[in-house]
């Protein structure tokens, strides 16, 4: 082939820092907190690019990706600590309890913070940082056996670089990151073997080093940003270790940057109290930016396609990359030309009803006309079309892994058929793969209820995953919601036929709010609230079905979309029983006269 493949995805862990600031599409004005010297949380499901805007704060990437950027000058030293399950979300970490489990967790996470800055260090330090670093070396090497470490077989090489100095830290704190996991892992033998190692910690190590590292010579006398990717994968235990530090305030010298998959199951410290914003720390949810404000995603999303075709050597745009059905097009705006006549009709013979804007009936009922006609006779629905640049954007339910995934296969899949060089995706080749990728979807949940067997502790990560149950009742759930946006989309008699969203009212039980809370954390729901214009209820939790669920159902993913109120008794229905729920929901509809809900309001609107 002529060109690689732009659009690969990778673990941004496992990107180089040339690669990061390379590929990177500046999205700080968007998250402007995140480089504020102060504690944040960003919260976001997975793919929405948490991991790779820290990566790019890392001085690594900076240094690289900002011209004139030098050591002396960096506004933060920021580390990237990756939270990986392999090494924090596994069952022997829930073994130990009480001060055990805390005094432990803490430690662990110590040495492993100080192994990812030492490995930093590094790379970006250089001879004009040897004493600095020599100096680190000692106050470290001083801490840690006053913590009741030993280095007595390992002496700082005081005669090395300034690499040799890092390399000697970096191992000290692998090594005891170690010792500690085993003895963890040893205590499920039920031995009960004693602990003699050290017990470093914030206060104790990790803040005085780094205090030291602002004052140093030859560094930049700036705060420590530590950005600690996927906390949710910490047990409990070690979720208040990380609180703890958060709420110690200490921005001087350490702001902690704390990334979350939705599942960041305590705000408590390890004596009890609430951490809480914005006296703590601030948050940051990527979901409500992006998904609220669709254009500012798409804008980001075609920046992020054109900066990887450029460096692919590919010169045509985004949106001739990915072009859309041309003979759908056309039918779909020859219906909107009646809409818009009908719709100057009603107005000229004073009719009440419709939009207030021709535009409104050709949004509201444009697609929806054109996927019945494809739906009547020939029973065809499967040739509807969600080919083009922004149909995809809009799949992609404000997740960028769920853009680039798709398109990487429908790169090679157009590349399989022969064209070389790949200039563009032709549409049947995107819907080729956009159904399968949707179908896949719903399918993982298949997979996750046949893994009953799984033992997971009560005080397991939540991110390590659902249990058989709540697999089964999100798999109902979402094929009931699918299946009832379906039939609404289809009803000529509905005011608002599509629809993507339920607005819950009544009090949501604990098993149901076990399977939505499910729903969010894997993807399939995004959660926010709404507030009815002519209602004194209140707020009630708003549960959006992911878009990229739209080509399973069948259902159109365009433009804006209707909140349909559901009782929490009948949303638990759909949980145990979909096919219940949507003949119920219907039969409530037709025996009414319309859709039982709150005030309308359009889904994109804020």
């Amino acid at each position: 082939m002529t060109n690689s493949n732009p659009f690969g995805v990778s673990n941004p862990e496992d990107l180089s820092p040339e690669y990061i600031a390379k590929y990177f599409v500046d999205v700080f004005t968007d998250f402007p907190r995140l480089n504020h010297a102060e504690n944040t949380f960003v919260h976001g499901a997975r793919g929405t690019g948490k991991s790779m805007m820290l990566r790019r704060l890392e001085a690594s990437v900076m240094l690289l990706a900002e011209p004139g950027k030098t050591f002396e000058n960096l506004p933060f030293l920021g580390v990237h600590v990756p939270l990986r399950k392999i090494e924090f979300g596994i069952t022997e970490l829930t073994r130990p309890k009480g001060t055990t489990s805390t005094a432990l967790g803490e430690h662990m996470l110590t040495m492993h913070v100080m192994f990812r800055l030492a490995r930093l260090l590094k790379a970006i330090t250089g001879p004009e940082q040897r004493q600095a670093m020599l100096e680190l070396a000692t106050s470290f090497a001083e801490r840690y056996v006053d913590c009741g470490g030993n280095i007595s077989g390992s002496a700082i090489p005081a005669d090395g670089s300034a690499s040799d100095l890092c390399t000697w830290i970096e191992s000290v704190s692998e090594r005891e990151a170690v010792a500690v996991r085993q003895h963890i892992k040893r205590l499920s033998f039920g031995n009960g073997l004693p602990y003699n190692g050290a017990l470093t910690g914030y206060l104790d190590l990790l803040l005085p080093i780094a205090e030291h590292l602002t004052r140093a010579s030859g560094m930049p006398h700036v705060p420590l940003f530590v950005m600690f990717d996927d906390a949710d994968n910490l047990p409990k235990s070690m979720q208040r270790v990380l609180n703890s530090w958060v709420s110690t305030r200490s921005i001087h010298a350490i702001c902690l940057k704390v990334s979350t998959q939705l599942s960041y199951a305590s705000w408590r410290t390890l004596d009890g109290r609430l951490i809480e914003s914005p006296h703590d720390f601030n948050e940051v949810d990527i979901a409500s930016i992006y998904t609220k404000t669709k254009d500012r995603f798409s804008r980001r999303l075609h920046e992020i396609v054109a900066l990887r075709l450029k460096h692919a050597d590919i010169s045509t745009a985004p949106r001739d990359f990915f072009p859309c059905d041309e003979d759908q097009k056309r039918r779909i705006d020859e219906i909107a030309d009646a809409i818009t006549a009908e719709w100057q009709a009603r107005k000229a013979s004073g009719v009440e009803g419709g939009g207030t804007k021709a535009a409104d009936d050709v949004s509201r009922y444009a697609i929806p006309r054109f996927m019945t006609g494809l739906a009547g006779a020939s029973k065809s629905t499967h040739t509807y079309s969600y080919a083009g640049f922004d149909s995809l954007v809009d799949l992609s339910s404000g997740v960028v892994r769920w853009f680039l995934e798709p398109a990487a296969r429908m790169y090679d899949e157009a590349a399989s058929d022969g064209m070389d060089p790949v200039t563009h995706i032709p549409p049947r080749v995107q819907d080729k793969v956009i159904q399968a990728w949707s179908r896949e979807f719903t399918e993982k949940l298949l997979a996750m209820e046949a893994e009953d067997d799984v033992e997971v502790d009560a005080d397991a990560p939540l991110s390590v995953g659902p249990d058989a149950r709540l697999a089964e009742g999100l798999h109902n759930l979402v094929h009931g919601l699918g299946a009832f946006f379906r039939a609404r989309l289809l009803d000529p008699d509905a005011s608002e036929r599509r629809a993507f969203s339920v607005v819950v009212t009544g009090s949501i039980s604990t098993e149901l709010a076990e399977v939505l809370n499910c729903g969010v954390r894997l993807g399939y729901l995004q959660k926010s609230d709404y507030a009815g214009k002519n209602t004194t209820t209140g707020r009630h939790p708003r549960y959006i079905l992911a878009r990229r669920l739209g080509p399973a159902f069948n259902l159109d993913v365009s433009g804006y979309a209707a909140n349909l109120s559901v009782t929490a008794k009948a949303l638990s229905i759909a949980v145990s029983d979909p096919k219940r729920f949507v003949t119920m929901r219907v039969g409530e509809e037709k025996a009414t006269g319309g859709t039982p809900q709150l005030t309308l309001k359009l889904e994109d609107e804020t």
